[in-house]
């Protein structure tokens, strides 16, 4: 009970500052991570380098979430530039909740979808609170982190995207 107490309030952190927050340092190195896909793509640190990449971590009872990921996949099929990876990180809860989610939502989880096990990447990231978003450049440096509701409408990842685009 306390742990899913503990996880509401952090969402409720997230769901109501929807300013861009630091969770893990901007302009530094993405940690050593590695995550398996359902689909059973693996994505790391390294394997991520040479292309920019999205990580996004959300939980399936966040609202925010629920509300985020379908404007994401929108975006992903229609106005992602091709160099952009996005992969997706579902933590916070247990596998069979994340899987179930994600399943239930297969017109939603276009992009590849992890689940991090123990939150090993999220801790690795600094990230706290759903959804988080994490954006690294092509050589694994994060350039934006960003919490809450509004990815697609923040300055700093617009003018991101305007530069893939130039």
């Amino acid at each position: 009970m306390r742990r899913f107490s503990m996880s509401v309030l952090v969402c409720l952190i997230a769901c109501f500052s929807p300013t861009e927050l630091r969770a893990a340092p901007a302009s530094s190195m993405a940690p050593a991570f590695e995550l398996v896909t359902f689909g059973g793509e693996a994505y790391s640190n390294k394997s991520l380098t040479g292309r920019p990449a999205l990580l996004v971590f959300w939980a399936p009872w966040c609202n925010v979430c629920q509300r985020e990921l379908p404007l994401l996949s929108e975006f992903y099929r229609r106005d992602k530039p091709a160099q952009l990876r996005i992969v997706s990180v579902g933590f916070a809860d247990t596998r069979t909740n994340v899987e179930a989610f994600v399943k239930a939502r297969a017109d939603v989880f276009v992009f590849p979808t992890a689940y991090d096990e123990e939150r090993w990447v999220a801790q690795a990231f600094k990230v706290n609170a759903t959804p988080t978003y994490v954006l690294l450049d092509a050589q694994g440096t994060i350039v934006l982190v960003h919490r809450g509701g509004g990815i697609l409408q923040n300055f700093q990842f617009r003018e991101f995207l305007s530069m893939l685009n130039g």
